[in-house]
């Protein structure tokens, strides 16, 4: 077993058995690893986040990525064989180890919308006008879903890389239907094939949709076959030199130079003289040892021989006991038997096998000819006869029974008699191969048995004796068939196995026992006991509804054969009821020959054959009959059609081996389960009996079996005829007298034996024919087409050289059917072009530059390049210049070679500009290669950096430098203006100017602090305070800390001032200027308190209540006014000065209380009372 691990760019293959045989072929195409196996499984890897997986039709049902059994619906099937809806449980079900973690779907984009948003804007491409010509050939909006989540979520490789994977898995889909986009750009997912390039060679370009199958050392021819699809990539061009590339060494080489090869393959110059052999995937020269190996005793070399024939020799191994110089040789023929070719088939001769193309049997001489045999190409044994020539070889001399042994003669240099070591025994035939025992026989070929006489490998031949037989009746009254034993020399005379059945009632077993059952549903009519022993059966359903269009309930047949199925059944087509095939659940038409199977069809019948098993089985509406050969097939069958073992007694066995007396319990025992069986009678145990006129006479339609007496003597009339009479004596199925009456024919047609009985019928079992076509009694088995395979029929008609008719619809002399879809009869069969018009046998005509002819014989189109006229040689000299295929322009059906300008030959020597230049390209003389140089850009360079006009130069901080549009003549780059710097020794309030030494311009340091005023900004110095003019409460102070100014302010906080307090004329202010004060009167007025009850109108509060009262003396005076001239009284009372109204509850009685509101004082002071003036 092998094992390939593909992974890091790399392959590793891991074996166990180094000595087997490849099944499998590794190749690199363009951009990819390509595995492809001989089973139909091929793997592609892009050696990044892609794998594709392609399998062959054979792997339907059996692999895991999705059942491939075309259908959606079941494609995430789980390990447990289970169909699971979500993807991640899908996945999780194939882990190879349980160890490792599930994995969870989520949203890559949701967290990252940055990313979201940039992976729209890149990934948009795949909806662009770039594949515009793919969009309608395959739908991109599920590409472009999954580019942005791809995006979003490959931070292991980077975003670039799988948005560009993603792209691919798009063009990739595009190429496959045909449409070819070259999408990548240097800027988008660029492709650098100049890699692959040996230095001084152009060999590698990008292909952005893959290239024409290549010459290489494993496809040496440059067939394509069965390409997967093109892939893009890299791909070599080789030079005729050396046409073929080698797949190992990734070069160019000529074929001796090869070093991987395809065992399928020849490696051989074109005269053949020079022959590489091949050996898992690589080359040996002539001579060469391709290895040893030792089996036991034996020790075996194999070595490259001539034509590319590994040869294989075989040698006793030295061992201690055994010296070199005792080897053991055998005969050995002139073709060594040691020769090694790989071939498809071997011959069997005595059980053992002869490989294609060696000798069976030495030569034998007989009468002065020799006759041997041989493993011919067919993988036969063949006796072959010749003159007898002188060679070095003892042949073998037949001698007359009773004869001395004869002396030897001389045959054909077939073989080569080396010494032997030790003495053989004389009494045997130790010269054959292989060796015979004396007296022994053997089949020789030709109908003849040889036998050993011994003493010099004489042989007596003799005519084979074919044991007599006893021949047995065939009781079914079928007559005997005759066919040959194994060796093909002796007639075997067997009984025909033939079952029958019609009207859904009538069946006639294989060993001819008529019986009549009848119930809608599924039966087994043919299955094998053994049931290795064919993998084939037979179930008849006698109300089958298919499930297709136009497919009607009726009786039908399904014919199982392995993995395929047939089912043979009725549908409606253009209003008339017509046989429906459906092989594996899809409709066919004949001629068809799939899986072992070939299906044709008469019109009226469909016959369907296995081959290999040498089945007939022919179905036509309500009838069938199907034949078994008798060697196959003797005591290995049941069902309702019995047993096949010449006796009638065992017909009605059950499933479990017992025999029963009633066919009903036997048929009903052969029912097939099943949940489609809706129109199954479960409960039924037995069918109902059909009832039957009383005194029916039989009618004179069954009454013309008896007429057909050509037919009697192979096909025995008496069950049809019962059943015609049973058919129409029904009261309710009377008219199913033709079917028992068409059976019959249809068998008598099988023998060889045409009869006409429909015309005997009068109109009364008409043939219905398309209007095209004519009823024939005896036509051909299978009804020839435009379009038909030459089937042959060789399970009847070959075994007895007898015809066999088939009653159908043909159509008249003269014409032929066009296909057996359309039912259309033509006159002369014609070829399909590409446009759809039909093109007569022979006719010529002209399509995409090829003379195209119709082919009489097969009706294939048969096309060829118009040769065009040879251009004469050219040889391209300039630079730049190769040799290109162009189509003419007067004939656009050839080629011409010219010389054209291929950029990619151009010795381009790239220099690297300096800062400050540009390159810029013109093209050379003979305007192909282009020519690299540098110019000025018109920018100043200074430290490394580049600047435009008009930009500031960083230079030395005493200057101020800009770059200008005047350039140096010298270094041919723009000049730098410099000038001083001018310092600004302006400093804002608060700072001052301070110089530094070694710079050239200082900066301003603050020294005081700046207060913000309404009417202007003041300096405060550090330690100094400041107040405003109109605020004396507030004090600023200017502080400094670690060079830090900060301004504090401080505010005042002025005692409650009441000038009423005052003596008059005593107000002034502090010495700060911020607060009032004076000399305050003397009195003491204040706001006492006391709690008492509150009594009104007998009603009395429920507690007492504080009440406020003002108390105190205050100043009271008489001064004279010298304003006034007068005397100035003042009186002042201690009185309350703020007040406010209180209520408060007043109880009166249990059960009566009022409010009450009095004055409550809030603040008392001295008040000034105002005296009338004294009157005079």
């Amino acid at each position: 077993s092998r094992e390939i691990r593909l992974m890091e760019g790399r392959i590793q293959e891991i074996t166990t058995d180094p000595g087997a045989e490849k099944n499998y072929k590794v190749d690199i195409r363009g951009g990819y690893i390509v595995i492809e196996t001989n089973q139909g499984m091929n793997f592609m890897w892009d050696q990044k986040t892609t794998v594709i997986v392609h399998v062959a039709p054979s792997f339907q049902v059996a692999i895991c990525l999705g059942l491939f059994c075309s259908s959606f619906l079941n494609d995430f099937t789980t390990r447990g064989q289970s169909v699971e809806m979500s993807i991640q449980e899908f996945g999780n079900s194939w882990k190879i180890t349980s160890t490792c973690s599930n994995i969870n779907f989520t949203d890559l984009c949701a967290d990252q919308p940055f990313k979201s948003v940039l992976g729209q804007k890149h990934c948009s491409i795949i909806k662009s006008n770039i594949f515009e010509a793919c969009h309608s050939k395959v739908n991109p909006i599920p590409y472009y879903e999954s580019c942005i989540s791809d995006f979003c979520g490959c931070d292991s490789v980077g975003d670039c890389e799988c948005f560009c994977t993603s792209v691919a898995a798009y063009s990739r889909s595009c190429s496959r239907v045909g449409v070819c986009i070259d999408w990548r750009t240097p800027a988008i997912c660029p492709v650098f094939c100049d890699y692959y390039n040996p230095p001084g060679k152009h060999e590698w370009f990008y292909k952005p949709c893959g290239a024409p199958c290549l010459k290489t050392c494993r496809n040496p021819r440059g067939k394509c076959g069965n390409l997967l699809y093109s892939l893009e990539g890299c791909y070599p061009e080789c030079s005729p030199d050396k046409p073929y590339f080698d797949e190992e060494s990734r070069e160019c080489v000529s074929l001796p130079s090869c070093t991987s090869c395809d065992p399928e393959e020849k490696l051989c110059t074109e005269d053949s003289k020079d022959c590489l052999c091949c050996y898992n995937g690589k080359t040996y020269a002539l001579n060469e040892t391709v290895y040893t190996q030792e089996d036991g005793t034996e020790c075996g070399e194999a070595v490259c021989g001539p034509s590319g024939v590994i040869i294989k020799t075989f040698i006793p191994c030295r061992t201690p006991s055994t010296p070199a110089q005792e080897r053991h040789m055998q005969p050995v023929t002139s073709a060594p038997p040691s020769s090694m070719v790989t071939t498809p088939c071997f011959c069997k001769d005595n059980g053992q096998l002869i490989q294609m193309g060696q000798n069976i049997s030495l030569p034998v001489n007989i009468s002065g000819h020799c006759a041997y045999s041989v493993c011919n190409a067919s993988c036969q044994i063949e006796l072959i006869w010749t003159e007898c020539t002188i060679g070095h070889t003892e042949a073998i001399k037949v001698c007359d029974p009773g004869s001395e042994a004869c002396p030897p003669t001389y045959a054909p240099s077939a073989t080569s008699q080396v010494p032997a070591s030790t003495k053989t025994p004389v009494s045997d035939c130790l010269g054959l191969i292989p060796p015979r025992k004396f007296n022994e026989t053997w089949n020789f070929g030709n109908c003849q048995i040889a036998t050993c006489l011994g003493e010099g490998n004489n042989i007596k031949l003799s005519g084979m004796t074919c044991p007599p037989q006893q021949l047995k009746p065939c009781v079914n009254g079928f007559p005997f068939t005759k066919q040959y034993d194994e060796t093909g020399c002796c007639e075997v005379f067997q009984c025909q196995c033939i079952c029958s059945g019609w009207g859904n009632e009538h069946y006639v077993t294989f060993d001819g026992t008529y019986y009549h059952f009848k119930e809608n549903c599924t039966y087994v009519l043919v299955q094998s006991i053994h049931p290795d022993s064919h993998n084939f059966w037979i179930h008849i359903d006698n109300y089958y509804c298919g499930a297709i269009d136009g497919a009607i309930c009726s009786m039908s047949l399904l014919i199982f054969h392995f993995n395929s199925v047939v089912i043979l059944t009725q549908a409606m087509e253009h209003g008339k009821e017509t046989n429906l095939i459906l092989f594996n659940d899809k409709k066919v038409v004949p001629d068809i020959s799939k899986n072992g199977i070939t299906i044709t069809s008469s019109g009226l019948y469909v016959i369907v054959e296995i081959p290999e098993l040498e089945v007939y089985v022919s179905y036509s509406r309500l009838a069938f009959y199907i034949k078994l050969p008798f060697g196959k097939f003797h005591n290995d069958t049941m069902g309702l059609c019995g047993t096949c073992t010449n006796q009638k007694s065992d017909d009605a066995m059950k499933r479990n081996g017992e025999v029963t007396e009633s066919f009903k319990e036997m048929a009903l025992d052969w029912k097939v389960p099943g949940p489609t069986n809706a129109y199954c009678n479960p409960g039924v145990s037995e069918p109902a009996e059909i009832k039957y006129q009383q005194h029916c006479e039989p009618s004179n339609l069954c009454k013309i079996i008896w007429n057909l007496t050509e037919c009697h003597s192979v096909v025995p009339p008496q069950p049809y005829y019962e059943a015609c009479v049973a058919s129409g004596c029904s009261e309710e199925h009377p008219s199913t007298e033709c079917q028992s009456m068409q059976t019959y024919a249809a068998l008598c047609g099988l023998h060889g034996v045409c009869v006409d009985w429909r015309r005997q019928a009068h109109g009364q079992c008409e043939a219905n024919c398309g209007q095209d076509q004519v009823y024939k009694p005896c036509g051909e088995a299978k009804r020839n087409t435009c379009f038909s395979r030459k089937v042959i029929m060789d399970t009847l008609p070959s075994q007895n050289n007898t015809p066999v008719f088939v009653e159908g619809c043909y159509c008249p002399d003269g014409k032929i059917l066009l296909n057996e879809h359309d039912g259309i009869c033509v006159s002369v069969c014609g070829c399909t072009a590409k446009d759809g018009s039909v093109k007569q046998p022979r006719e010529t005509w002209e399509d995409d530059c090829q003379d195209c002819v119709c082919d009489e014989a097969t009706l294939n189109i048969s096309c060829f390049t118009r040769p065009c006229a040879k251009s004469p040689p050219i040889n391209c000299t300039k630079e730049g210049f190769v040799r290109k295929i162009k189509t003419r322009l007067d004939d656009p059906c050839c080629t011409e070679t010219v010389c054209e300008c291929d950029i990619k030959t151009c010795v381009v020597n790239k220099t690297a500009c300096d800062l400050g230049f540009q390159p810029v390209v013109a093209i050379s003389e003979d305007g192909c290669c282009p020519i690299f140089s540098c110019i000025p850009k018109g920018v100043c360079v200074s430290e490394g950096v580049e600047f435009k006009p008009g930009a500031r130069v960083p230079k030395s901080s005493c200057e101020d430098c800009v770059c200008t549009d005047e350039q140096d003549i010298v270094t041919q780059t723009n000049r730098i203006h410099c000038a001083p710097v001018k310092c600004q020794t302006t400093c804002q309030q608060g700072f001052r100017y301070v110089e530094e030494e070694g710079q050239c311009c200082s900066q301003c340091q603050q020294v005081a602090c700046v207060a913000n005023f309404p009417f202007g900004n003041v300096t405060i110095e550090v330690g100094k305070s400041y107040k405003a003019p109109y605020d004396n409460c507030t004090q600023y102070t200017c502080t400094e800390s670690a060079g830090q100014f900060s301004l504090i302010s401080t505010v005042k906080v002025c005692l409650p001032f009441e000038e009423s307090n005052c003596v008059p004329g005593t107000i002034d202010v502090t010495s700060d200027g911020c607060c009032k004060t004076c000399i305050d009167l003397p009195h003491k007025c204040k706001r006492n308190m006391k709690e008492q009850y509150i009594v009104h109108n007998n009603c009395k509060s429920a507690a007492p209540v504080p009440v406020p009262f003002c108390e105190g003396t205050c100043s009271t005076y008489s001064v004279y006014s010298f304003e006034a001239s007068e005397m100035e009284h003042k009186c002042i009372c201690c009185h309350e000065k703020r007040s406010h109204e209180v209520k408060v509850e007043l109880v009166c009685s249990e059960d009566k209380t009022i409010q009450f509101t009095y004055v409550h004082v809030d603040e008392c002071g001295c008040v000034e009372t105002k005296c009338p003036k004294r009157r005079t």
